[in-house]
């Protein structure tokens, strides 16, 4: 692709893809487009903001290299409409379910892809809700209790952060509501 400037670059319209990273716990901005050009922030205008001095950059870099800079993507549109074929078994039982739950075919299909797309986001939530309650049992276990600020009591000693003594004949309570802050959805 050729262009007269950077400036002229800069202002092509390149899509941008913003996504949370949990284990990071940051929007992660990325240009599809303009490989390894990405950036980071702790909120979705802080990574875009980041994003678009990236591809500046990347532009600048690339240009002054004399290396090839691809033109945008367009951004896709989609009808809604999806032509598919499957096993006449399959639509058989499709059909079925769906006349049992009082729904049309389209409507029944729509739902389970519904239910799989959302199952998969819910499923790593719970895993991750999962491993957060193995360690609240290993510390339980352990007859410790780990307090904010980074201190483990044993039962029965005083704590210094929470100011009283935890019985040991009572769970530890758990710093920040942990429990009532975890949420699946």
């Amino acid at each position: 692709m050729n262009a007269n400037s950077l400036e002229d670059l800069k202002a092509l319209d390149y899509p941008v893809k913003i996504e949370y990273d949990d284990e990071d716990s940051l929007f992660v901005a990325d240009f599809l487009d303009l490989p390894g050009c990405s950036a980071t922030g702790s909120t979705v205008a802080e990574a875009y903001e980041r994003a678009q001095e990236a591809k500046t950059e990347w532009l600048r870099v690339t240009l002054e290299q004399g290396l090839p800079i691809p033109r945008p993507s367009k951004t896709r549109e989609y009808s809604g409409r999806l032509l598919l074929r499957l096993p006449v078994s399959l639509h058989a039982k499709l059909s079925d379910r769906a006349r049992v739950n009082g729904a049309s075919l389209n409507q029944y299909i729509v739902h389970l892809l519904s239910a799989g797309a959302v199952g998969d986001e819910v499923d790593r939530k719970l895993e991750a809700v999962t491993k957060q309650l193995q360690r609240i049992e290993l510390c339980t276990a352990a007859g410790f209790a780990q307090h904010p600020g980074g201190t483990t009591l044993r039962r029965g000693e005083q704590s210094g952060v929470l100011g009283r003594q935890i019985p040991p004949h009572q769970p530890p309570p758990m710093p920040g509501g942990a429990l009532e802050s975890a949420s699946i959805i």
